[in-house]
C-alpha cells in the first residue's frame, strides 16, 4: 500500500513538471497611448503617431532601458515623419486586454493616395524580440528608424543588420531587416515591404542567437567591438550554459535540467568529496581522543602539540577535510552563474513540481525549498559532524 502511494505522488509530481501555460502579455489602452507588457519587458507605443516612445525591464527591477528620440519605428516618406490615419489590434478590440499569444498592433497611412501599413508585434517568449512589417507599394521608397542606444556604439554589417550598446546599463540592441539598408544612425532605407527584427535587452548571446539564428558570426563581432560588453571568460561559461540547454532538451524541463546539471556536477566532484567525507569521518572516530587530550593537558601549546602527534599517528589531516571543499568552491559559484544568466528562460518554463515560475527568488515562493535543504543538510551532517551542536548550525548555513 505504501509503496502504491509513493507511486502515485511521484507520477503527480511528474505530471506537474509538464503542465505548461504561457506567462500572459498585459495590454493597457488608452484614447493615445498602448502600455504593452510581458514577462520581461514594458514597452509604450504612442498609438496617435504610430511609434515606441519607451522600454522597461521589468525583469531587472523596471530598469529603464531606452526611450524614443526618433528612432522608434518612426516611418518617413520623403524626409518626412509618416502619421497614421488610425489603428488596430490583431485579434483583439481596441481596449484592454490579457493573451498567452504575441500583440501585434496595425498603423494604417496614406502616402499620397497609396495604402502602407505597418505593424509592431511583441513576441511573448524569453529572448525580448519585436517584430516590424510595413507593407507598401512595390515602387514607393520608404525610411524606418530602429532603436539605438549609444551613437559611439552604432555597428552596422553587411547594410542588413544594426547593433548598438549602453555601457551603463550593459543593455544591447540588434536590429535586422529583410530588404532596404541600415545607416549608421539606425535608419533603414526600403522599396516596397519589409520584414524586421529586434532584440534589446542584456548582452546574453545564447538568448541573442535565439532571434538571429543566421547571424551569429555578426552578432559575435558586435559584441567584441563593444567594451565590457561581456568578461573576459564568458567563452568558458557559455559552454555550461549550452550544456544546461541540452539538458533541458533532453527532459523538456529547467527543473529537472538543473537537477541532473547538479547530480552531474556531484559526481565529477565526487572524488573530492569521498577523501573530504572519508577525513571528516576518520575525525570523528579520533574525537574522543582528542577531547581525552584536551582534559589532560591544559596548557595551549602542549595540547596542539599532542593533538598533531595523534592526527599523525591516526593519519588524519585537516588539509584533506578543508582543501576539496575549498576547490569545489568555484564550481559551485560557476553552476549559480549558468543559473543566474539562464533567469528569463526559467520565465517561460513548464510548472516543475510545485513551482509555477524558477526564475521567481526570494523566501515566500521557496519556502519549502528551503525547509528541505536544511532537514537534508542536517541528516546528511549527522554522518560526518565530529560534535552533533554543529548539525543545525551546519544546517542553517545551508538555508
Amino acid at each position: 500500500m505504501t509503496r502504491k502511494f509513493i507511486a502515485i505522488i511521484f507520477l503527480i509530481f511528474i505530471a506537474l513538471s509538464f503542465a505548461f501555460a504561457l506567462p500572459k502579455v498585459n495590454v493597457k489602452v488608452s484614447s493615445t497611448m498602448a502600455t504593452v507588457t510581458t514577462r520581461l519587458y514594458e514597452y509604450g507605443v504612442d498609438l496617435q503617431s504610430g511609434i515606441l516612445t519607451n522600454g522597461y525591464n521589468v525583469f531587472y527591477q523596471d530598469l529603464h532601458v531606452w526611450a524614443n528620440s526618433g528612432d522608434g519605428l518612426v516611418l518617413y516618406y520623403d524626409g518626412k515623419a509618416l502619421t497614421p490615419t488610425r489603428w488596430s489590434f490583431d485579434k483583439s478590440e481596441n481596449k484592454e486586454f490579457e493573451t498567452t499569444s504575441n500583440v501585434t498592433i496595425n498603423f494604417f497611412y496614406d502616402v499620397n493616395g497609396q495604402s502602407v501599413e505597418k505593424s509592431i508585434t511583441f513576441v511573448n517568449n524569453p529572448y525580448y524580440e519585436i517584430q516590424v512589417n510595413v507593407k507598401a507599394p512595390k515602387d514607393l521608397q520608404l525610411g524606418l528608424t530602429f532603436p539605438t542606444l549609444q551613437s559611439n556604439f552604432n555597428r552596422t554589417a553587411n547594410e542588413k543588420m544594426f547593433g548598438s550598446f549602453y555601457t551603463q546599463k550593459g543593455i544591447i540592441t540588434l536590429s535586422s531587416i529583410s530588404n532596404g539598408t541600415f545607416n549608421d544612425s539606425g535608419e533603414s532605407t526600403f522599396t516596397g515591404t519589409l520584414t524586421g527584427k529586434i532584440y534589446m535587452g542584456p548582452v546574453k548571446n545564447t538568448l541573442i542567437f535565439s532571434v538571429f539564428p543566421k547571424e551569429q558570426g555578426v552578432i559575435l563581432h558586435f559584441i567584441g567591438t563593444y567594451p565590457g560588453s561581456e568578461p573576459w571568460y564568458s567563452w568558458f561559461l557559455y559552454i555550461f550554459v549550452e550544456f544546461l540547454n541540452w539538458l533541458y532538451n533532453l527532459t523538456g524541463n529547467y527543473g529537472w535540467a538543473i537537477i541532473l546539471f547538479g547530480v552531474i556536477i556531484r559526481i565529477i566532484l565526487y572524488p573530492l568529496s569521498h577523501v573530504q567525507i572519508k577525513s571528516m569521518l576518520k575525525m570523528r572516530e579520533i574525537q574522543p581522543k582528542i577531547e581525552a587530550l584536551k582534559n589532560k593537558y591544559k596548557d595551549p601549546k602542549k595540547l596542539q602539540e599532542e593533538q598533531m602527534k595523534l592526527m599523525k599517528a591516526e593519519g588524519v589531516s585537516t588539509a584533506s577535510s578543508c582543501l576539496p571543499l575549498l576547490i569545489q568552491f568555484p564550481v559551485l559559484a560557476l553552476l549559480y552563474y549558468v543559473i543566474f544568466y539562464s533567469r528569463e528562460v526559467f520565465a517561460y518554463n513548464p510548472q516543475f513540481l510545485i513551482w509555477k515560475d524558477l526564475s521567481i527568488g526570494g523566501i515566500g515562493p521557496n519556502i519549502l525549498l528551503i525547509f528541505m535543504i536544511v532537514i537534508l543538510t542536517a541528516w546528511s551532517s549527522l554522518w560526518t559532524s565530529t560534535k552533533p551542536s554543529q548539525v543545525w548550525l551546519a544546517a542553517g548555513m545551508s538555508g
